[in-house]
C-alpha cells in the first residue's frame, strides 16, 4: 500500500503538468467547398479528427478521437450578406495505450454564428459575360460558451485536459474571408479563419488560432448531376495557451495537411467527403502528432 502511495505521489505531478497535450476539438468554423453561392442551405456533417498525445512517454501515452456530427445552415437575409451557423455535437475519446482505459465525453459543442458582406461578385452579374467569375466575403462572427468546460485536475474520473473539452467556456470572436474563383470548369476557392480566445471563467484561455484552406476544382457537368473533384492544402497555426496569466508551452503549433475530395451535386441535395492527410506538423512542441481527418456533408438548397 504504501509503494501504491508512493508511485502516485510521484506520477500525480507528472500527470498535472502534462494533461494539457491532446488534440483539440473546440477549434472555430470549417467552411470548406459550400454549396452553389447566392442560395441559403441547411445540411448536416459528420467530422473525424484523431491524435496521439504524451510520444515521449510510455505510461502517459494516449489516443484521442474526435467525431462531430454538425448542424451547418446559411441564409441571405439582404442580397451581399451571407449569414451562417454551425451546431456541433461532439463524440471525444481519450484511451491510454499502457492500460487501454479508455475515457468518454459526448454533448453539444459550442455554436458559432458568422455574418459575411460580398465586397464583389461577379457570378451575379447578368449584364456581359465573364471569362473569369470572382467572388469576395469578409466577415466577422462569434463563438457562444454553449458546450461544457469542466478542467478540474482533482477529478480523476474526467480527462483533466482543456482541450478534450466540448466547449472553451469563453465566448470568441472570429474574423473570416473567403475567395473563389472560376474560368469554366475549374475553380479555386479559398478561406481563412481568424479565431480569437477570450479567458474563461476558470481563467483559462485558448491561443488565438489562424486556418487557412486553399483548393482548386473541376466541375463536371452529367445529365443529371454534377461532379465536382477537388484538391488542395489545409494549414492551422495556433498560439500558446494560458492559465492564470501563464503561457502553457506544451500548447499550440502548427499543421499543414493535404485535401482531397469530391462534391456531387443533384437537384437541391449535395453531398461531399473530405480526406486531409498530414504533410508536416510541430505541435505541442512535437508531444503531439495529429492524424488524418475525415469530413461528409449532406445538404438541402434551400
Amino acid at each position: 500500500m504504501k509503494k501504491l502511495l508512493m508511485f502516485t505521489l510521484v506520477l500525480w505531478p507528472l500527470v498535472s503538468s502534462a494533461c494539457d497535450i491532446c488534440g483539440c476539438s473546440n477549434g472555430g468554423a470549417y467552411f470548406g467547398i459550400m454549396p452553389q453561392v447566392g442560395r441559403p442551405f441547411v445540411g448536416v456533417r459528420y467530422r473525424l479528427a484523431s491524435y496521439d498525445s504524451h510520444l515521449n512517454s510510455q505510461y502517459l501515452r494516449t489516443k484521442e478521437t474526435f467525431r462531430a456530427t454538425e448542424v451547418w445552415a446559411r441564409v441571405y437575409p439582404v442580397r451581399r450578406v451571407q449569414v451562417m451557423a454551425f451546431v456541433p455535437y461532439y463524440f471525444n475519446q481519450q484511451q491510454e495505450v499502457s492500460s487501454g482505459a479508455i475515457r468518454r465525453l459526448q454533448g453539444i459543442g459550442d455554436i458559432t454564428a458568422l455574418a459575411n458582406y460580398n465586397v464583389f461578385n461577379t457570378f451575379w452579374d447578368s449584364t456581359r459575360v465573364h471569362r473569369v467569375n470572382h467572388s469576395l466575403l469578409l466577415g466577422a462572427g462569434v463563438k457562444l460558451p454553449t458546450g461544457r468546460f469542466r478542467y478540474d485536475q482533482t477529478d480523476l474520473s474526467e480527462v483533466n485536459n482543456p482541450n478534450f473539452q466540448l466547449g472553451t467556456g469563453s465566448v470568441d470572436a472570429l474574423l473570416s474571408a473567403l475567395y473563389s474563383m472560376r474560368a469554366g470548369a475549374w475553380g479555386w476557392n479559398t478561406d481563412l479563419t481568424y479565431k480569437i480566445n477570450t479567458t474563461n471563467a476558470q481563467q483559462y484561455r485558448f491561443g488565438n488560432r489562424l486556418t487557412a484552406n486553399s483548393l482548386i476544382f473541376y466541375a463536371k457537368e452529367l445529365p443529371a448531376v454534377t461532379l465536382m473533384p477537388n484538391a488542395g492544402v489545409y494549414a492551422e497555426v495556433a498560439a500558446q495557451d494560458h492559465r492564470s496569466g501563464v503561457s502553457n508551452n506544451q500548447t499550440g503549433g502548427y499543421v499543414t495537411m493535404a485535401n482531397l475530395g469530391m462534391e456531387l451535386y443533384l437537384k437541391r441535395f449535395s453531398v461531399g467527403a473530405t480526406y486531409q492527410h498530414p504533410m508536416a506538423q510541430q505541435l505541442a512542441e512535437g508531444e503531439l502528432k495529429a492524424r488524418s481527418r475525415a469530413t461528409f456533408h449532406i445538404t438541402l438548397m434551400l
